[in-house]
């Protein structure tokens, strides 16, 4: 009660199942998050969290379901860095166990998509032994 008085949101007794935590951060963010639903826009590239639309220079950019998640999390980040295992358990829902490549697949996927020229990433950038990063 006295955490709850003190401003949190909510809470999780133990034992607690990850998917449920990453579930109620989520809810968190959907009424919280930066910007909330309007979109977010990058010179060129708009980014709907409503309809789940991704445009560059007013073309549709078709995502799969991950490759959105991925790429409003990061969007939504600006300049913030997400490790991999950070990338896999927001975006995919699960605790990292250590295999990343996927989270590789889709950065690449991504790039091609939305990047001018995916070789020379402007947007979403690698840094190198730690992650990725958005560059607005």
């Amino acid at each position: 009660i006295a955490g709850l008085e003190l401003g949190a949101d909510d809470y999780v007794t133990k034992p607690y199942s990850p998917g449920e935590v990453v579930a109620r951060v989520r809810a968190v963010l959907r009424r919280t998050g930066p910007g909330g639903d309007a979109p977010l826009v990058f010179d060129d590239l708009r980014i709907d969290p409503v309809r789940r639309e991704v445009t560059r220079a007013g073309e549709v950019v078709h995502t799969t379901r991950k490759e959105f998640d991925l790429l409003l999390l990061l969007a939504s980040n600006p300049g913030r860095v997400f490790t991999r295992g950070e990338l896999v358990e927001s975006v995919w829902g699960y605790v990292w166990t250590g295999d990343t490549e996927t989270v590789t697949v889709h950065v690449r996927r991504l790039r091609a998509k939305i990047e001018a020229d995916p070789s020379q990433p402007q947007r979403l950038v690698t840094m190198h032994g730690v992650g990725y990063r958005f560059d607005a």
